[in-house]
Parts: C-alpha cells; sequence; structure tokens
C-alpha cells in the first residue's frame, strides 16, 4: 500500500464567497521568541472535513509499508495543510497538501519531493469526501477519495485515468487510524 497518493484529504462545500476577515480574538498573536505559541483552531467554515483534522496512520507489513500524515489549519485558520510521509522498500515519500477556500468551492494544491504538482476541486458528501484533479491536456487524471469510516478510521483509495482516458482505475489505497492526541 504506497499512502503517500492516499492519504489525505478533503471536501467542497456549495459555492462560498470569500470569507470576512476573522475577529481579532480568532487569530493568532504575533510570536514571541521563547513563548508559547497558541493553537490555530479550525472554524465552522471547515465542519465537512472536521473528521480528517488530526494525525493519522496507516501500514502494511505484507508491502512492509508504513505512512503518516497530519492535517490541520495553519495560517490563521485560512488554509489547511496536509503534511504526509510514506516509507517503503523503495524509499521514502513526502508531500504537501494546501486546502483553501475559493468562491467556487473548496480546492487543494499538492506537491511532492518527486516534483510532482497536482491542482484539485474537492466534492463532499457526508462521509465520502472526494479531491479530482483539474484537466491537463495530455497529463493523467487523478481522484483520491477518503470514507470516513468512523472517528478514527479513514478509507483511502487513489485512481488514475491515463492521458487520453476517462475512466479512474483504482491503483492504491487503504485504511489509515487516528493517532491519539497524546502519542503526537
Amino acid at each position: 500500500m504506497r499512502i503517500a497518493c492516499c492519504a489525505l484529504l478533503l471536501v467542497a462545500c456549495s459555492p462560498v464567497s470569500p470569507l470576512p476577515a476573522a475577529p481579532a480574538s480568532a487569530t493568532a498573536p504575533a510570536a514571541v521568541p521563547g513563548a508559547p505559541v497558541a493553537p490555530v483552531v479550525a472554524g465552522p467554515e471547515w465542519d465537512p472535513v472536521r473528521g480528517l483534522l488530526g494525525t493519522w496512520e496507516g501500514a502494511d507489513p505484507a508491502r512492509k509499508t508504513s505512512g503518516r500524515f497530519t492535517l490541520g489549519p495553519e495560517l490563521g485558520g485560512h488554509v489547511l495543510v496536509r503534511h504526509n510521509t510514506d516509507d517503503t522498500p523503495q524509499g521514502r515519500h513526502e508531500d504537501l497538501m494546501i486546502v483553501f477556500r475559493t468562491p467556487a468551492g473548496l480546492r487543494a494544491s499538492y506537491f511532492d519531493n518527486e516534483g510532482h504538482t497536482i491542482n484539485y476541486a474537492i466534492t463532499a458528501a457526508g462521509p465520502h469526501i472526494e479531491l479530482v484533479s483539474d484537466e491537463v491536456a495530455g497529463m493523467p487524471r487523478f481522484k483520491l477519495t477518503y470514507d470516513v469510516k468512523g472517528p478514527d478510521e479513514l478509507a483511502i483509495d487513489f485512481a488514475i485515468a491515463m492521458p487520453g482516458t476517462t475512466e479512474l482505475k483504482h491503483y492504491t489505497g487503504g485504511t489509515v487510524h487516528r493517532v491519539p492526541a497524546a502519542a503526537h
């Protein structure tokens, strides 16, 4: 199981207008060296993906793979950021995904240590969340699906449609479990 491309996220809402500026009490104070930093809290605009927030792990001992990702608010809660790693016999994969709001809905931009960049549109229907890549001529399309199976379990599927085809075929997937807060 290669968790790298499968590890995360996200949702969509109906089209939204830009959010008003957060009240001063909702933004983190400027960092002071040595001072504790207050955690950024995900506001109600992230409710459709709230079940994905946190730290998640998965492993496939038969294939000697393991992975871990975190998803949480950053930049004063204006974006969600996923940091992901996947260790396999072939090496270590790392990626970063930034989820943001646009007037047309939620979007995500993905970057990895192999030089890939993928832009996604996000949709959600209850516990079923899909990220579908933008169409780019001559390039494959991708679909990353999360199915929230409970408060501590996510089923993940990653599908690919090769250039010139429209059928998204399963490529990899698996299940990840929430890491208890005390274990971070």
